[in-house]
């Protein structure tokens, strides 16, 4: 069977991206030809469409008008909508037509660009061909997919994602899935995010030592690793909070031995992997400022760690632990990443987390579950913060605990978690489709 999975960018180091590379894995070990069709031209893309790319300019302008920054009339609107899903479904025609099956990630469950949802949804229909809609987040969790244009609410509430008997609709968390059944009367089958738990992960001790290296990192220091991109719900600013309380101890254990035997230095810092989203550059100048003033030293090695997957996976190997301060996420690819790489984990209670995720039983760092605003900043309970520093010193410092949490984690995501986790579910997806 030739499989096609789509979406508006892949070969990155973002979260749909990752778990596409997974799932062409799984369908490739079934003995299934798998392609991947992006927007964008990179490394493990197959086939580039190039008018539906996450940043193309014409998508971009005309979502500046369907979501009110920039005043339109609506009649207008409408016919360059119209326009713009024409020319979108000739090319879905061009280069869909001999696939068996295909998947679109986030097309219909987004409205970042409604042509190429609806594109999709005319294809589909007249196609008959068998699709699997991949929602990993929903419009009506973004407050960007609000217009002022009720026709236009209408095409996001009617098709995204659409209702139509050759689309098997799956979303990443049990929230989402029953938002969907509420919303639409649409069912979905719940397929968590895995990860690839069967193979070696280990990253040479000479690796990670040029890794260090090359961002200035002594063998002594610790490093919080933020593996996600720099965007606002992820909330780094906690991160930076977080360290800024562990350096007003760090002084007092400095020479202390670290579970990997080597002496503290006394410097800690945070390490930025994921790159920072363009639209989030006036977020990204407040953490620096906030750094700054709390003197927290952040080294950014995305411009290295995002040159390829591999790169970005080995990033993994510079850090003591990884913290996930995270308040709003449909899965948890970084969580599960930590796992993987036997990194010990400091995270927030995000909703989904609670939901899905900590009854398997995953021991981590507690950040909590409440934080407020202010100053456009997330800020968690200060009791919260001293209590985790409390928590990461117990295990930064003690050789048994830390590779003892580190492996009862790895153990539970390869049962829980895993490729194989999600061959079951695919096995199960295709006979009723296929």
């Amino acid at each position: 069977m030739r499989v096609g999975l789509i979406h508006y960018r892949a070969g990155l180091m973002d979260g749909v991206s990752l778990e596409m590379e997974k799932w062409r894995k799984v369908f490739s070990r079934m003995g299934h030809s798998v392609e991947i069709i992006a927007g964008n031209n990179a490394p493990g893309v197959d086939i580039v469409i190039p008018e539906i790319e996450y940043n193309d300019e014409k998508n971009e302008i005309l979502n500046s008008k369907l979501y009110g920054s920039t005043p339109s009339s609506e009649s207008e609107l409408l016919d360059e909508l119209s326009i713009r899903t024409a020319e979108i479904l000739g090319s879905f025609r061009s280069v869909l037509s001999d696939f068996d099956l295909l998947i679109p990630n986030n097309i219909w469950s987004l409205g970042w660009s409604i042509p190429a949802g609806l594109a999709l949804h005319d294809f589909a229909e007249e196609s008959g061909k068998p699709f699997i809609s991949h929602n990993h987040d929903f419009w009506w969790d973004r407050p960007y997919y609000s217009s002022p244009y009720r026709s236009v609410m209408e095409l996001l509430e009617n098709y995204f994602p659409p209702d139509l008997p050759n689309v098997k609709n799956l979303t990443i968390n049990s929230i989402s899935a029953s938002d969907l059944f509420e919303r639409r009367g649409i069912r979905a089958t719940v397929v968590p995010n895995v990860m690839d738990f069967s193979g070696p992960v280990s990253i040479s001790d000479e690796r990670i030592r040029t890794l260090r290296s090359e961002a200035g990192i002594e063998k002594g220091d610790i490093v919080f690793l933020q593996a996600t991109r720099i965007t606002e719900r992820k909330a780094v600013e906690i991160s930076i909070r977080l360290i800024a309380a562990f350096n007003n101890i760090a002084g007092s254990l400095k020479g202390k031995k670290l579970y990997n035997g080597e002496p503290f230095t006394g410097r800690a810092v945070l390490v930025y992997s994921g790159l920072t989203e363009r639209q989030s550059m006036d977020y990204r100048k407040k953490l620096d400022e906030l750094a700054n003033k709390l003197g927290v030293k952040a080294i950014d090695i995305s411009s290295s760690s995002s040159l390829s997957q591999a790169a970005f996976f080995e990033s993994y190997g510079v850090a003591d632990i990884v913290i996930y301060p995270t308040v709003f996420e449909g899965w948890g690819n970084q969580l599960l990443e930590a796992l993987v790489y036997r990194k010990p984990l400091a995270l927030f209670r995000y909703s989904v987390f609670k939901s899905d995720i900590q009854n398997s039983g995953i021991s981590f760092v507690d950040l909590g579950d409440r934080y407020i605003y202010s100053d456009g900043l997330a800020e968690i309970p200060e009791q919260t913060i001293l209590s985790a520093v409390k928590e990461i010193t117990e295990l930064l410092f003690d050789r048994e605990k830390y590779e003892e949490t580190a492996e009862k984690n790895f153990q539970i995501g390869r049962e829980k978690f895993s490729l194989e986790t999600l061959g079951g579910i695919v096995k199960g997806l295709i006979t009723d489709l296929v």
